[in-house]
C-alpha cells in the first residue's frame, strides 16, 4: 500500500488496530477520489464514487468523456495542469493544488497527486491518481486561524495538514505552553535541540539564554500584529549546513486578542543551496566579464604597440637598399618588440593560472614559516634597505589553503612594502593575524610612501597600474595579490594615507 495514496477502508482498519480515535473523524470526511486513465486508448478506466461529492458530477460524466475533468478546472488555474504534462511524460510524479468549479458553481480547492506509468520504450501509457478536498486547509492558511473557536473546529483539518506537509508545525497557548505538534516538528526538535517536544511544557525550555532573547523579540513582533519570518542554519555532524525557514503566526479572536501562536519550521536546504550556487555563478560570471574586459584592454593596448612595431620594422626589412648597420638596428628593434610581446603573453598566462585553484593541493600553512622563507628569498633587498619585519601570529598561527598562492600573496605585499619605502626611512612591515568566525584576517602594515586613495582607490589593484614611476616595476604585484586572494575564496582591501604608509587587509575562509 503506497504511503501517499491510501484508501479509507485500509486507514480505518489501522485505526481499529490501535491508532488514536481522534483521527477517525478526519478519515470520514477525507473522501479522496481515486482514478486511472488509459493514455493509449484515451479513456478513463475507473474513478471512485467520491467524485460525486467532490465535483458534483457522476462517475458516468467522467467515464464517458476523458476530457470532462479538465472542464471542471478553474480557468485561472488551467496553466497548472498544462505545465504538468511534460513532467508526466518523463515519468515524474506530480502533485499540484488548484481550484475546481463544482456542478453547482461553487469553488473548491483540491490537491491532485498523479503517478505516471511508462512502457518499455519510455512512452506514457497510464495515469493513476488521487484527488482530495483541501478547501478547509486553504481557508485556514488564508485566515491564519483568526479565532480560537475556528482553531478548535479545525483541529482535525490541522492534523491533516500536519501529516501531509513538508513543514513542521507547533501550536502554543497564549502563555507559550506547547499545545500540539506534528511528527516533523518532533524530528526537528530532536535533531536540532536534542530535546523531545512535550505537550504543556514551555517553549522557553527549548532555547539557550542567548537564543531565547532573539525568539522572545520575534514573539513580541507577533503580538504587535506582525507576521514574522526568518532563516536560520545549523551545521550537521558531517560538516554540511542545514537551512530552515522559521515563521511565527498569532491566532486571534474576533476582537483581536491573542489566543495562541503557531510556529512553522521548513527545511529549505536544497532551495538555499541552489540560491547560493546561483549567486556564486552570477558572481563568477561578473568576474569573468571583468577579466574579459581586462584582457581586451591588454590586447588592444599592451600587445598592439609591439605588434605594430614588428609589422613596421618587417616592412623596412623588405627594402633592399639598407646597409648592414641599418638592417642590424632594425633587427634589434624587432627582437625588443618580440620580447615585449612575449612579456605581455606571459603576464596573461600568469593571470589565467592564478584563476585555476580548483586542482591545487591544500595543506596547513604556517604564517611564520612562510614569512621566514620569503625573508630568506629577498635577503639581499632586506639587508640593503635595512627592512624590519614584525610578526604577530599568536591568535591565528596557520591556515589550511594552497601554499603556493599564499606565498605569492605574502611575497608581493612584502616586496611592495620595501620597494615603496620613504627616502631616508627604513621600512618596517608589521604582519598580524586574527581569528574570525569562519575566517582568518591578515593585516600587512608598512611605514612607506602610502597611496592617495582619493585619486587612485579604483585603480590600486588594477593590472599595469602604477602610481610611483620613480620605482622600477610594471604594476603586476597588487593585481596578482588580489587575483590569488579571490581564487582562494577571500577578499583584500587597502587603507592608506600619502606619507603615512599603507595597510592591506586580507580575509580568507578557514575550513
Amino acid at each position: 500500500m503506497r504511503k501517499d495514496i491510501v484508501n479509507k477502508e485500509s486507514l480505518q482498519g489501522i485505526v481499529r488496530e490501535g491508532e488514536h480515535r481522534e483521527l477517525i473523524d478526519f478519515f470520514n470526511v477525507l473522501d479522496e477520489v481515486f482514478f486511472t486513465v488509459d493514455i493509449v486508448n484515451y479513456r478513463v478506466m475507473r474513478i471512485s464514487t467520491a467524485c460525486e461529492k467532490l465535483f458534483g458530477y457522476s462517475q458516468t460524466d467522467f467515464l464517458s468523456d476523458p476530457a470532462f475533468w479538465k472542464r471542471t478546472i478553474h480557468p485561472e488555474d488551467q496553466p497548472i495542469i498544462d505545465a504538468e504534462d511534460g513532467a508526466l511524460r518523463q515519468g515524474k510524479n506530480v502533485c499540484n493544488e488548484y481550484r475546481i468549479v463544482r456542478k453547482d458553481g461553487s469553488i473548491c480547492w483540491v490537491e491532485n497527486k498523479v503517478i505516471p506509468t511508462l512502457d518499455a520504450a519510455g512512452k506514457l501509457v497510464r495515469l493513476d491518481g488521487v484527488t482530495r478536498d483541501i478547501s478547509v486547509r486553504k481557508d485556514a492558511e488564508q485566515r491564519q486561524w483568526q479565532s480560537e473557536a475556528d482553531l478548535k473546529k479545525s483541529e482535525a483539518n490541522l492534523r491533516t495538514i500536519f501529516d501531509n506537509t513538508d513543514t513542521a508545525y507547533v501550536l502554543f497557548t497564549p502563555d507559550l505552553a506547547i499545545q500540539s505538534f506534528n511528527t516533523l516538528a518532533q524530528k526537528f526538535s530532536e535533531q536540532l535541540n536534542r530535546k523531545k517536544l512535550v505537550v504543556n511544557h514551555s517553549i522557553r525550555e527549548y532555547f539557550s539564554e542567548e537564543r531565547w532573547l532573539f525568539v522572545s523579540e520575534k514573539i513580541e513582533q507577533v503580538d504587535n500584529g506582525e507576521t514574522v519570518s526568518y532563516e536560520i542554519n545549523y551545521t550537521r555532524n558531517d560538516g554540511s549546513v542545514q537551512w530552515h525557514n522559521i515563521g511565527w503566526l498569532g491566532v486571534r479572536d474576533s476582537e483581536g486578542e491573542i489566543k495562541g501562536y503557531i510556529l512553522a519550521n521548513k527545511d529549505i536546504t536544497d532551495a538555499k543551496m541552489a540560491a547560493l550556487e546561483k549567486e556564486k555563478i552570477t558572481s563568477d560570471l561578473i568576474q569573468h566579464n571583468k577579466d574579459l574586459e581586462q584582457f581586451t584592454y591588454i590586447i588592444s593596448h599592451n600587445m598592439r604597440a609591439p605588434v605594430a612595431n614588428i609589422i613596421g620594422l618587417a616592412d623596412m626589412l623588405k627594402e633592399h637598399d639598407h646597409d648592414a648597420l641599418v638592417r642590424k638596428e632594425v633587427i634589434e628593434k624587432v627582437a625588443r618588440s618580440v620580447m615585449n610581446l612575449d612579456t605581455v603573453i606571459q603576464d596573461l598566462n600568469h593571470i589565467l593560472q592564478a584563476r585555476e585553484v580548483a586542482y591545487e593541493e591544500k595543506e596547513q600553512v604556517s604564517f611564520r614559516e612562510l614569512m621566514d622563507e620569503i625573508r630568506a628569498s629577498i635577503y639581499d633587498t632586506v639587508v640593503s634597505d635595512n627592512a624590519q619585519f614584525r610578526y604577530y601570529f599568536e591568535e591565528a598561527e596557520s591556515i589550511f589553503t594552497v601554499r603556493s598562492y599564499l606565498y605569492s600573496v605574502f611575497y608581493n605585499l612584502s616586496s611592495n612594502s620595501i620597494k615603496f619605502h620613504r627616502n631616508g626611512v627604513s621600512p618596517v612591515i608589521t604582519i598580524s593575524s586574527r581569528k574570525m568566525k569562519n575566517k582568518v584576517e591578515l593585516r600587512f602594515k608598512d611605514n612607506g610612501k602610502g597611496i592617495d586613495l582619493r585619486k587612485y582607490a579604483s585603480q590600486v589593484f588594477g593590472l599595469y597600474k602604477r602610481f610611483d614611476n620613480s620605482v622600477e616595476g610594471k604594476g603586476m604585484g597588487l593585481f596578482m595579490a588580489k587575483t590569488q586572494v579571490q581564487a582562494l575564496g577571500g577578499n583584500i582591501r587597502v587603507k592608506s594615507t600619502p606619507g603615512d604608509g599603507a595597510e592591506f587587509i586580507i580575509q580568507l575562509p578557514c575550513e
